[in-house]
């Protein structure tokens, strides 16, 4: 992949995110770190909250082990994460955690899975691994093909 300026300010873009997710890894004490395709990845160590396969922190990656970091589809929605902070940068998280809010508020403070599934953001993420696993996007960023 082609490097280019907008990368570089995506990376600057999305620093707050990654900040965060640098600090998690005070909790999340990740056992093996690696980079990969533009982003680092940080693979095991103690419960992620929320119990997901993965989470994205600006261009941070943490996986539950390594058997979901060998997930292609997993790996896809991921980054597709990584590219919504390179665009949203703070705005990002902010939209991110008040709409999960907004939604958790709107089915009376119901299962978060429910409000989770809702957010914008994850709708994207869902409907482009949906379509990589479907074949309609064999070069999207995260395959290995």
């Amino acid at each position: 992949m082609q490097y280019h300026w907008y990368y570089f300010l995506g990376y600057v873009w999305s620093l707050p995110g990654t900040v965060l997710g640098l600090l998690l890894a005070l909790v999340y004490r990740p056992k093996k770190w690696r980079w990969s395709q533009g982003c680092l990845e940080a693979i095991g160590g103690d419960k992620i909250w929320g119990k997901p396969g993965a989470q994205t922190h600006g261009w941070i990656i943490y996986y539950r082990d390594e058997r979901a970091q060998a997930n292609e589809v997993l790996r896809v929605h991921e980054r597709v994460h990584v590219i919504q902070a390179f665009i949203g940068g703070i705005f990002y998280m902010l939209i991110y955690g008040g709409h999960f809010l907004w939604n958790w508020a709107r089915d009376d403070f119901g299962p978060w899975v429910r409000a989770y599934r809702k957010i914008c953001w994850e709708k994207q993420a869902y409907h482009i691994d949906a379509e990589f696993e479907a074949g309609q996007r064999p070069g999207a960023w995260g395959s290995f093909g």
